[in-house]
């Protein structure tokens, strides 16, 4: 953690932050211990235009598809560490692509257009993705959720879940 003489003069920010093991871990604890299975660290201030964050999911992470149109942003996911499978949808809710995203490769990430449907499911026990989009960060423009998928804590989720990852097995 940098010490206070690392700090920005101008704010109480530090001038950097290192994305290491700890980081890692201390994230993973508060995804483990989350109803959503998942938790992020954010680098930003929420009013800041570029949203940088870790987000780490773990295994049976439901993420509703969504994408970021009513405000376009562009966005990104690099796999640091695990694996996960990311799914792209037409505006039926047709699977048009799907790629194994992985931390070993080939595929490292995916950058996003704005306005691309997606999702993604958790292919490891944990998986730690880096995420950059454009900000700032409002709850109510951020994304639209798409109404071909239910909702986060529908009976339905772990139906749509297994499919997906079935789909990604070898």
């Amino acid at each position: 953690m940098p010490s206070i003489s690392d700090q920005n003069p101008i704010d109480s920010k530090p001038h950097f932050q290192l994305i290491d093991e700890s980081l890692f871990r201390s994230t993973q604890e508060q995804a483990l211990h989350s109803p959503r299975k998942r938790s992020n660290h954010n680098f930003h201030e929420l009013t800041e235009v570029y949203q940088r964050f870790l987000n780490v999911l773990t295994k049976g992470t439901y993420v509703q598809p969504h994408r970021h149109k009513q405000v376009p942003k562009p966005e990104t996911f690099l796999a640091l560490k695990g694996e996960l499978g990311f799914l792209l949808f037409d505006e039926e809710g047709n699977i048009t692509d799907q790629f194994r995203i992985s931390s070993q490769g080939p595929n490292f990430g995916i950058d996003l257009q704005p306005g691309v449907w997606h999702s993604l499911v958790c292919l490891t026990d944990v998986c730690v993705c880096f995420e950059g989009k454009s900000g700032p960060y409002n709850p109510n423009t951020d994304k639209e959720f798409a109404s071909f998928a239910p909702p986060e804590g529908d009976p339905k989720v772990e139906e749509v879940l297994r499919k997906w990852e079935g789909l990604f097995v070898i």
